[in-house]
């Protein structure tokens, strides 16, 4: 007797659980005052070490691969960057920290769409050309097709 009300109290459990997970989700691009730096951005002796440690590598110019590493100042535009997340954490992505305070420089948002990877869906966020902050669900998502005219209001839904 003690098992049948186990396992009932298990299933409602279970379907609860379903229920919730299928739940749709609604989200929008973040705002660049609703940022937060995660991360430091690197110092100047970061940045020589790792261009030392990374280009010294002369297997990579003898295959032709020298890509960030012909010019410092190249490499440090692409490298020298810090994570930084939605004040929810929902979305997040790696800015240039050339600026002051890379977050309230950010161009406006361009664009919006969604990747898939694998399992993984990929709603993007592109802030120009050089800048983009994704969430990242195992939920499917579709952006509207109203989207394109006004990313600023956007709002994708994942389920």
């Amino acid at each position: 007797m003690n098992t049948c009300r186990t396992l009932r109290r298990l299933g409602t459990l279970a379907l609860l659980l379903t229920a919730f997970a299928s739940h749709a989700q609604t989200l929008s691009c973040p705002q660049p005052g609703q940022l937060r730096q995660i991360n430091a951005c690197p110092t100047e002796e970061q940045l020589r070490a790792n261009f030392h440690g990374f280009c010294g590598d002369d297997s990579k110019a003898y295959q032709g691969q020298t890509g960030p590493c012909s010019d410092y100042q190249v490499f440090r535009r692409l490298k020298n960057t810090a994570l930084w997340e939605s004040a929810d954490g929902t979305f997040d992505g790696y800015l240039s920290c050339e600026t002051a305070s890379p977050a309230s420089a950010l161009p406006r948002l361009s664009g919006v769409r969604v990747e898939k990877k694998g399992p993984i869906t990929a709603l993007v966020c592109q802030y120009g050309p050089d800048t983009q902050l994704t969430h990242r669900t195992r939920k499917a998502c579709t952006v509207p097709t109203a989207c394109a005219s006004d990313p600023a209001q956007c709002q994708v839904v994942c389920q």
